[in-house]
């Protein structure tokens, strides 16, 4: 059997890799693996592509990679939808999901190149998750990979791919139930495992969450914080302990990690709910942000799980000519890279492995294949038109070769001079930030109140959120949290008259979902309807005890609680509540 050979390229936020798998029949093996950080503004998604064909160029030249390629996304990048479905045979499925798909995406299916997979199948319904891409980014995304030597064969989403590259580590896996969370640069994947399948869930939160948090109460450019993350977290720079810096560092990480767990809860509960009860029993991280200081040991504590990082590198035979630094890294890059070839390579291994999907437009496959035969082409159109004259055959190729070379100086005139636009638009923006911070630090005490303020209510924020994980007050949602002056009646002891100050009040309006948990037939209204008021009364007293017990909460002043509308088929209906209280001073 002939070797196979593939070329992958990993398209991530804030870097690329690429890799070269083989397969000899027996097993797969990394050949290749480089990575190379992109550097650019991450709040502006529109140089992302830009700063990506930049890296990968270097990368191609460092590895001498070109020809086909498979690239890998990042979900961040794509629109995506969970549906579930009946369990039906493939044609009608596909009607069906291209239906549903169409009631829930922001455009219309003729507009957007989409794919999709079943991810969970109880044998009554199947869980479908669907990916989509505008054609003008992809084919953009395909002219720029292709001017740098390399055809892209396929286009497929990273979130799907951890499933592959974990049962292929670990088969027994697909038995239990796990997570994987992994932490990427916008945002962390949070995969769930079960026996029938997986399912899905993305959190806006990730490794760029914290830098932008460093570089807010340090007063730094957002591509300093990022330095000084990873010099710190990493342990590659040493602070002491008397340095002012390293409290901020310490609290932003504290407030990283409360939120990602939160987040981390909140899926779990929605989990728990659709799977009837089931959690995870373990879980397993990935990603470069999962290389934060105490986050196994935090998120161990706080969800009450054994935690281990994902060893994706375990299923393949690692090549002796891949550098010492880099192997160090394997287990937070090629998780994706792995899945992707265990995909390609071993499909007939009956573990469940999901095939890839592809957003590649199907006009730009038929357009890169007859690219590829333009050369041949042109060869042979040179040779027939030049065969009679061969004696001045000599003389043309050399004016040819250079055109070409012409062609090639002006193209790097070209790419120097975009360069030196960018240097001199970066020194400006340079120059008029470091300004900024100057008025900034000049106002140090006032800045340092409005941040103390800001804290507190993302503080009360995050005391909300953790009122939402109470199993008694499920199904409840926050709509409006607003602040207003109140009349406070002050009482001397020496006086007989009051007078009055003002204070602050705080408002809180949202509503919570009453359903029935027991079935009742239709000559059992008056039960029914005494159920669903005694469900409704526990959560109106359990909302009011959690909320009463906040340390932001120092007294609830008044509180209201309206029905609307009589429920609906599944007899259930919304109470709307409006708290208003006042906070500690």
């Amino acid at each position: 059997m002939s070797e196979k050979r593939e070329i992958l390229i990993n398209c991530g936020i804030s870097h690329v890799s690429a890799s070269i798998f083989t397969f000899d029949g027996k097993g797969i093996t990394l050949q290749e693996t480089g990575l190379q950080n992109l550097n650019y503004d991450y709040s502006n998604d529109q140089q992302w592509l830009i700063a990506l064909v930049s890296s990968l160029e270097k990368l191609c030249k460092k590895l001498n990679l070109k020809g086909d390629a498979r690239f890998i996304f990042p979900g961040s990048l794509l629109l995506n939808k969970t549906l579930r479905v009946p369990h039906v045979e493939e044609e009608k499925q596909k009607k069906i999901v291209a239906f549903e798909l169409s009631q829930k995406m922001p455009f219309p299916l003729s507009e957007l190149i989409w794919d999709y997979q079943v991810i969970d199948d109880d044998g009554v319904e199947q869980e479908i998750l669907a990916f989509a891409v505008k054609p003008e980014v992809a084919e953009s995304f395909c002219e720029k990979v292709v001017e740098i030597g390399l055809s892209p064969i396929q286009i497929t989403p990273a979130p799907v791919l951890d499933y592959n590259a974990l049962v292929s580590s670990s088969p027994e896996i697909e038995q239990e139930e796990s997570l994987v969370v992994n932490i990427g640069a916008k945002s962390t994947n949070l995969l769930f495992i079960n026996p029938t399948g997986f399912l899905i869930r993305s959190i806006a939160v990730g490794g760029n969450t914290l830098t932008q948090n460093i570089s807010d109460n340090l007063g730094i450019l957002f591509e300093r914080a990022e330095e000084v993350k990873k010099s710190y977290f990493t342990g590659e720079v040493t602070y002491s302990q008397e340095d002012p810096s390293v409290q901020v560092l310490e609290k932003c990480s504290n407030q990283f990690l409360t939120r990602a767990s939160q987040e981390i809860t909140r899926s779990i509960v929605t989990y728990k709910r659709l799977k009837k009860g089931k959690i995870p029993t373990k879980i397993f991280l990935a990603g470069r942000g999962s290389l934060l200081n105490n986050l196994p040991e935090y998120l161990s504590q706080s969800q009450g799980l054994n935690i281990d990082y994902f060893e994706p590198s375990q299923s393949v035979t690692i090549s002796e000519k891949i550098d010492v630094q880099v192997r160090s890294l394997l287990p937070y890059i090629i998780g994706e890279p792995v899945g992707l070839a265990t995909a390609l390579f071993l499909p007939e291994k009956g573990r469940g492995y999901k095939s890839p999907l592809n957003l590649l437009p199907e006009s730009k496959i038929a357009n890169l294949n007859f690219k590829k035969k333009v050369p041949v082409l042109l060869f042979s159109a040179v040779l027939l038109s030049c065969y009679p004259l061969i004696g001045i055959s000599f003389k043309s190729s050399a004016v040819t070769q250079l055109e070409k070379e012409l062609l090639n100086i002006k193209s790097t005139s070209r790419q120097l001079e975009s360069k030196i636009r960018d240097f001199e638009n970066l020194k400006e923006k340079h120059n008029n930030t470091e300004g900024i911070n100057r008025l900034i630090f000049n106002r140090n005490y006032i800045f340092s109140q409005k941040s103390k303020s800001c804290w507190i209510i993302q503080d009360f924020l995050n005391q909300l959120q953790s009122t939402l994980n109470h199993p008694d007050v499920e199904d409840t949602w926050f709509d409006e949290i607003s602040f207003a002056d109140q009349e406070i009646a002050n009482v001397s002891r020496s006086a007989k008259n009051s007078n009055k100050t003002n204070g602050l009040k705080v408002i809180l309006v949202g509503r919570y979902l009453v359903r029935a948990t027991n079935a009742f037939n239709d000559n059992e209204e008056s039960e029914k309807r005494n159920h669903l008021i005694e469900i409704n009364s526990k959560k109106q007293e359990a909302l009011t005890q959690y909320l009463d017990t906040l340390p932001f909460v120092k007294k609830i002043n008044t509180k209201t609680f309206s029905i609307e509308g009589e429920g609906d088929l599944f007899t259930r209906y919304f109470t709307h509540f409006k708290y208003v209280f006042t906070p500690n001073s």
